[in-house]
């Protein structure tokens, strides 16, 4: 028994000298770590960068650069502050110059008064790179342009739009950097597909814009959409064949001399149909510019109640003559 407990007493003692040991080896190294910091050294620290005072009635019309890096001279503390929380300084744009009629330049080292004031007071600014910033800069500009919508509407047998989709607004007004905005020539929606449509319908569908960081703004953000549905039937007329564009002092026979033209109507629109709403017409020049030896009748006259029109035959014969 004697013996067990001189053994226990023994890793007592070795453990109480283990700690004693690793706290001597702690307390060495945050003396080394204290006094390793409290010395000065040079190193090079990212800063962030915020643009202030651009000209009136200008605009950058691309980013510039976002973040800088500056070489310091200073106590490892600051140092340490510096790596972990990344500073952002201001960066005043009065006294730029000019490049060209749209590019203009800074040299950073006009900079170092200025950033240095927004450092710590025991910073010490040796250099910025890069040794100069370039900025795009032009004017703010407004301009309207359509909207493109991006629909596909499936619609129930038997069932169509009955005249146009109606959207509103159709334009919309783009203000922003004069290099963006020229670019746009039109603004296009989300996609959104309906299916089964078989009633009147009206919707909000958003447009899509620049990514979030871009500075082109838009008077809307949404458009609505609304269509009148109807049932539709198929309706048929036998229509005669006008010619234009014919050579003087000749004239022409057409084979056949009637066409029949089938078309979409809406149940509700039925009887208001008449043929004398309708007119078909060839041209003889474009099918000799062509090359053609027939010609192509086209639907030039039609209510706007009706869609889907198609002639039958969809080529005519002719002979054509010197009177």
């Amino acid at each position: 028994m004697k013996v067990k407990k001189y053994k226990s007493n023994s890793k007592i003692k070795a453990t109480k000298k283990t700690k004693m040991i690793l706290g001597f080896l702690v307390l060495s190294f945050l003396f080394w770590v204290l006094i390793k910091l409290s010395k000065e050294y040079i190193d090079v620290v990212p800063v962030n960068v915020e643009y202030i005072n651009l000209p009136k009635g200008k605009m950058l019309q691309k980013e510039p650069q976002k973040t800088v890096q500056l070489t310091l001279k200073t106590f490892g503390f600051d140092l340490i502050k510096y790596h972990l929380f990344k500073r952002k300084v201001k960066v005043d744009l009065q006294s730029i110059k000019p490049k060209n009629s749209s590019l203009f330049y800074q040299p950073s080292a006009n900079l170092l008064t200025e950033i240095q004031s927004q450092l710590l007071s025991d910073v010490e600014i040796y250099s910025i790179k890069p040794d100069t910033l370039f900025y795009n800069i032009g004017q703010a500009i407004t301009k309207t342009v359509s909207i493109e919508t991006n629909l596909e509407i499936d619609y129930k047998s038997g069932y169509n739009l009955f005249g146009n989709l109606k959207i509103e607004p159709n334009e919309v007004t783009i203000s922003g950097p004069e290099l963006l905005v020229d670019s746009i020539l039109k603004v296009v929606t989300q996609k959104k597909t309906l299916a089964d449509v078989n009633s009147n319908f009206e919707f909000t569908i958003p447009i899509l814009q620049l990514e979030n960081n871009s500075k082109v703004t838009y008077s809307v953000k949404e458009i609505k959409v609304s269509g009148i549905v109807d049932k539709f039937t198929e309706a048929k007329f036998t229509i005669p064949v006008l010619v234009k564009n014919l050579p003087k002092n000749y004239s022409i026979s057409t084979f056949p001399d009637n066409v029949e033209i089938v078309f979409q109507v809406g149940i509700s629109d039925y009887n208001k149909i008449n043929k004398n709403d309708f007119k078909v017409s060839c041209d003889y020049e474009r099918s000799v510019k062509d090359g053609l030896n027939y010609l192509i009748p086209k639907v030039v006259l039609k209510p706007s109640y009706v869609s889907d029109i198609r002639i039958v035959p969809n080529q005519i014969d002719y002979l054509i003559k010197n009177d």
